[in-house]
């Protein structure tokens, strides 16, 4: 069973920039937790800052009772190692094939894994998302939706207890969005265990996918509940977001 994860009063500037000003939020385990806001909010330092990529200025983050804002590098390195990471744009190496882009966490990662483990493990990642005859392709050959799936089997081919998504249908039609949403879906009702963080700004893609959404403002959590608690949520802000009328400033 993994350990559960809890962000108390997490803080991050850059220079006389607050970006993150008192973030408290709880993940619950093996559940899929969509954190929504607009663009330019800290969403995006969030999620690096919660995967120890960058330090924060105050606060903590505390994985089954453990703040690992304090480990030095290399025990957080070890912590880094149980998470799973989608980035924007799937982040793909254009100078490898599918399979070797898959491949390329574990070459890295567990070196003392033998060649067929490494073969037997891709080729299960792949046969996941929908990509068993894909693994002999170059990434410019793949759709944009092919992109994401090699993305997400590249993040679960280590098998880890958190995955975190990056505005994963960031670019995509409504077609292939809807696509990547079911996918993000059955990875996560398929993998036992996991527990599942999305930022985002897609409020179609979150009511579909998501257990429990919060909205990031401003540095804060402003409301956090299910998909039906933000249809209902009279906050101005949520229901600006929700209903899509985010034309001018925010109304507080």
């Amino acid at each position: 069973m993994s350990d559960s994860i809890r962000i108390v009063g997490l803080e991050k500037s850059f220079g006389t920039q607050k970006v993150l000003q008192g973030v408290d939020l709880e993940l619950p385990l093996g559940q899929i937790t969509v954190v929504i806001g607009r663009s330019g909010t800290g969403k995006s330092v969030l999620l690096k800052t919660l995967m120890g990529l960058m330090r924060p200025d105050g606060g903590s983050i505390l994985i089954g009772g453990q703040d690992i804002t304090k480990l030095p590098d290399r025990e957080l390195l070890r912590v880094r190692n149980r998470f799973g990471m989608v980035f924007q744009h799937a982040a793909l190496f254009d100078s490898m094939t599918v399979f070797d882009n898959v491949a390329f966490p574990l070459r890295e990662h567990d070196r003392k894994m033998k060649e067929d483990e490494v073969k037997r493990r891709v080729d299960a990642a792949l046969a996941d998302v929908g990509l068993a005859q894909a693994g002999h392709k170059w990434v410019h050959e793949l759709s944009g939706g092919m992109r994401k799936r090699a993305a997400v089997a590249r993040a679960l081919v280590r098998k880890p207890e958190y995955l975190l998504y990056d505005e994963p249908t960031t670019g995509l039609d409504p077609i292939m969005t809807a696509h990547v949403d079911e996918l993000i879906r059955s990875a996560q009702d398929h993998t036992e265990g996991l527990t599942s963080l999305i930022i985002s700004h897609d409020m179609h893609a979150t009511m579909r996918i998501a257990d429990k959404v919060a909205m990031l403002h401003e540095g804060r959590i402003i409301h956090e509940g299910t998909p039906e608690d933000f249809q209902t949520c009279d906050h101005p802000v949520v229901r600006q977001f929700v209903d899509g009328k985010l034309e001018g400033p925010i109304q507080v």
